[in-house]
C-alpha cells in the first residue's frame, strides 16, 4: 500500500495529485492515458484478473475560482484516446473541497492512500474558509461476498454529493438499474470500550432489490464518542486514521466519522 499527501492552492491541486500518483514506486496502478487535463489509472487488482479504470480530471481547480476535481471508474477505455466504447459502463462524479467556487490561492489539504483493488482519496477544503468541505472519496472494488466473474463492482462513493450509496458499474444482473448500494454496519453506543479497546465496524453495501453485495475496503464505521478528527486507532500491525467528514448532500457512508487504513 503507498500513501501521499499534501497541501497546495487549489490550481495546483490536480498536478499535484497527479505527481504524487506517478512517484508511488511499484504503484498497482499504472498510467493508461494522460492529457495535460486528465489522467487514467489501470489496476488488474489482487486477484490479477480484475480490470479496473479510474479517471482523474481537472475539473475547474485551475480556474480563478474552483472548488473541484472530475474523478470516474470505467469498465473500458481507448487507449488512443482515452475515450469510453460505445456500450460500456462510466460514472463520473464531481469531487468538492468546497461547496462553492472560491479564491484559487485558498489552500486544499489532500490525502491518498493507493492499493491494488482500491485508490481513497481525502479533501480538505481551506479551513479558513466557511465553504471548506471535508470530503472522502472511495474508488475501487467491493470485497466482494460472491464470485463474481468480471469488475463490475467498480464504483464511485463520495462523503458529501454522492449517490446515498455506492454506485456500481453494473448490478448483478450486469444492468446500471440496481447499482446502488447503500452502507449498513453495526454501531456501538460507547467508544472505547473494555480494555480501551476501539470498535471498528465494516461497511456493507447492501440495497433492497440484491441483498449485500460486499464491503467496502480498509473503511470501517466508528462510534464518534471517544475520538476526533485526526487521531489514529491501532490494531494489531495496522494503523487506522479517523475523519470527520463534513454533513450535507448524499454520503456513500454510514456516518459522518470513519476510520480508514491510510498507510
Amino acid at each position: 500500500m503507498a500513501t501521499f499527501s499534501g497541501k497546495v492552492k487549489m490550481n495546483e491541486l490536480y498536478a499535484n495529485i497527479v505527481q504524487g500518483f506517478k512517484a508511488i514506486v511499484g504503484s498497482p496502478w499504472s498510467i493508461y492515458y494522460e492529457t495535460a487535463s486528465v489522467i487514467v489509472l489501470k489496476s488488474v487488482g489482487t486477484t490479477g484478473t480484475d480490470k479496473l479504470f479510474f479517471r482523474l480530471e481537472v475539473g475547474n481547480t485551475k480556474d480563478a475560482t474552483g472548488n473541484k476535481l472530475v474523478a470516474g471508474v470505467a469498465e473500458e477505455v481507448m487507449l488512443n484516446n482515452g475515450s469510453i466504447p460505445v456500450g460500456k459502463a462510466e460514472i463520473k462524479k464531481d469531487f468538492l473541497c468546497h461547496s462553492a467556487s472560491v479564491d484559487s490561492n485558498l489552500l486544499i489539504d489532500y490525502q491518498v492512500t493507493v492499493q491494488p483493488n482500491r485508490i481513497i482519496i481525502y479533501l480538505q477544503g481551506d479551513v479558513n474558509s466557511v465553504t471548506g468541505i471535508s470530503n472522502l472519496g472511495y474508488f475501487g472494488i467491493l470485497n466482494r461476498y460472491a464470485t463474481e466473474n468480471d469488475s463490475s463492482s467498480l464504483g464511485i462513493g463520495l462523503s458529501y454529493n454522492g449517490d446515498n450509496g455506492i454506485r456500481t458499474l453494473r448490478d448483478k444482473d450486469k444492468l446500471t438499474v440496481n447499482n446502488i448500494y447503500d452502507a449498513f454496519s453495526a454501531m456501538l453506543p460507547v467508544n472505547p470500550g473494555w480494555g480501551s479497546l476501539y470498535h471498528l465496524a465494516p461497511l456493507i453495501m447492501c440495497n433492497g432489490v440484491e441483498g449485500a453485495r460486499g464491503e467496502l475496503i480498509d473503511i470501517y464505521a466508528v462510534p464518534s464518542a471517544g475520538v476526533s478528527h485526526g487521531d489514529e486507532i491501532k490494531v494489531g500491525t495496522k494503523t487506522y486514521k479517523v475523519y470527520s467528514l463534513s454533513i450535507g448532500g448524499k454520503s456513500f457512508l454510514t456516518g459522518s466519522t470513519i476510520a480508514v487504513l491510510m498507510n
